[in-house]
């Protein structure tokens, strides 16, 4: 059977299974699959209609697993659901930003935005969003995203399919394009190993240490790098810390840190974050800044007093409506 036959056969079936493995989180593209099953279609009202309902069947699935995990484990699962951003240190707060702006319709633009449409569910979750209401945003926002691809691949029908057809026949030259895009990938990844490789040589202290100098004469500065909107999950932070995003330490004047030593922390993998956040202020020249070895986590498993975010009355309010 030809791939055309496979695509007029069980291309929905195929973009489906590729939905749901992408909404999951594994690296598997879905635009290219979707562009290739439209532009196959033969009966297209019948098709469009059999891919769009599998592109939103595999989205809403996928998207359900990470808010029923959010709304068990809360902001814990942001943890771990960010290894598998390409963006760890602003994997949270970007999206957590995001979702004090725009509240639920998040789930319905967030899909367009890079980075985002993967955390945007357990975050919904965490913040308690009534299933019904998570379940009809979520399916719209993949039917905004699916139609125009569909469309897209289908207008393009010629052109891919011409495509398919020189790389069938280039041989070698296939090859060697393919050969080339790897080699612009591989130095991508490159270049983010060597901004991580940075972010892992700025200085760390443990949280024992960290408590001791709390409790001394000059005690340091700590600071929160979450995005402001993360104290809506109402997790712990350090007692006294300040609040601030990455955005925030790139523009506030620095005499407000008086000479003091500063120490970052937040929730991410590597303490990515409050790394970022300490190379921010070397750079402008406070070079006494550290961050928290293992982060938030750390100091809660140390058995430290924490206290609550909390929330502004009028905040929860807010909260309370739009959920």
């Amino acid at each position: 059977m030809t791939l055309q036959g496979v695509l007029e056969q069980f291309g929905a079936a195929i973009v489906f299974v590729n939905t749901l493995i992408h909404e999951i989180g594994l690296p598997a593209p879905l635009t290219p699959t979707v562009l290739v099953a439209a532009a196959a279609m033969t009966d297209v009202v019948r098709q469009t209609i059999q891919l769009t309902a599998a592109i939103i069947a595999g989205s809403v699935i996928g998207n359900a697993i990470w808010f029923a995990l959010g709304r068990k484990y809360g902001s814990r699962v942001l943890t771990r659901l960010c290894k598998l951003s390409l963006s760890p240190q602003s994997c949270v707060t970007k999206t957590g930003a995001a979702f004090g702006r725009w509240g639920g319709s998040l789930l319905i633009f967030g899909r367009f935005i890079p980075g985002v449409s993967l955390v945007a569910p357990p975050i919904a979750g965490a913040l308690g969003m009534k299933w019904s209401r998570f379940l009809w945003l979520s399916a719209l926002g993949a039917a905004l995203w699916a139609v125009p691809m569909v469309i897209l691949g289908y207008v393009l029908k010629e052109l891919l399919a011409s495509l398919l057809e020189v790389l069938q026949q280039a041989g070698m030259q296939a090859t060697l394009i393919v050969l080339a895009v790897l080699a612009v990938y591989i130095g991508w990844r490159y270049m983010r190993r060597q901004q991580a490789m940075r972010m892992k040589g700025v200085p760390r202290v443990e949280v024992q240490a960290l408590k001791s100098e709390l409790a001394s004469q000059a005690p340091p500065t700590v600071i929160d790098v979450r995005a402001d909107d993360a104290k809506l999950l109402d997790g712990p932070r350090i007692p006294g810390a300040w609040l601030h995003s990455l955005k925030r330490l790139r523009g506030m004047p620095l005499e407000e840190l008086a000479g003091r030593p500063v120490v970052l922390y937040c929730a991410c993998p590597e303490e990515a974050s409050a790394a970022m956040g300490a190379l921010v202020l070397q750079g402008r020249g406070h070079l006494d800044a550290r961050a928290l070895k293992g982060g938030i986590d750390a100091w809660v498993a140390a058995g430290f007093e924490t206290e609550l975010a909390g929330r502004a009355p009028h905040v929860a309010r807010e909260l309370e409506q739009e959920l």
